[in-house]
């Protein structure tokens, strides 16, 4: 089933479950579109940052890279299933809560060291998880300020693949998710801003 996060309680996620989530979405056996964790990290920021309207558990399948709720092999006993959407929810709690801290305090675990050319790919990665989020909507940018819908821009265009690394390209990421924090109706999935 897919989880309720509205009902899901509290998920811990410090040190030891990011390193556990880490290391485990660099397993072999997950389908060959799952997302590694810098990849997540960009769907799950845009997720609670530019909430789109889709059902409880919709966007979770995304993560393991099966379409509908085909469970891959590498998270089918209940056990793994459960240990897996613990982690991705709590990673998700974390970020958000990073991200509503006043003022925000939201410095991406996989950006952060990233200030050279050859990480690239790492930032390249994230954003194609942020765009895969936006993709689940169908709003577009119906309904979202100028402010936001900039932000958005801003992140796809120097995230994309062909774009250079420039010496500011994580700063500037992360003040357009501040910017779109800013200006979020909800909290995506996490449920009403609280």
């Amino acid at each position: 089933m897919p989880p309720n996060l509205l009902t899901f309680g509290t998920a811990p996620f410090g040190d030891p479950q990011r390193a556990r989530l880490t290391a485990w979405l660099r397993e072999a056996g997950w389908p060959r579109g799952h997302m590694e964790i810098a990849e997540l990290e960009g769907y799950l920021v845009a997720l609670i940052s530019w909430p789109v309207d889709i059902s409880s558990g919709a966007w979770l399948p995304r993560t393991w890279g099966l379409p509908g709720w085909k469970v891959p092999t590498k998270i089918a006993a209940r056990s793994q299933y459960e240990e897996f959407v613990a982690l991705i929810v709590g990673f998700m709690q974390d970020l958000d809560r990073r991200l509503s801290q006043q003022p925000s305090r939201f410095e991406s675990s996989v950006l952060c060291g990233l200030r050279e050319r050859e990480h690239s790919e790492t930032l390249h990665t994230w954003g194609r998880g942020f765009v895969t989020a936006l993709t689940l909507g169908s709003q577009g940018l119906k309904g979202r300020s100028a402010v936001a819908g900039a932000a958005v821009h801003t992140i796809a265009s120097i995230t994309a693949s062909s774009a250079p690394f420039r010496s500011r390209t994580v700063e500037d990421i992360v003040s357009a998710v501040r910017s779109l924090i800013e200006q979020r109706p909800s909290r995506g999935p996490l449920g009403p801003l609280g």
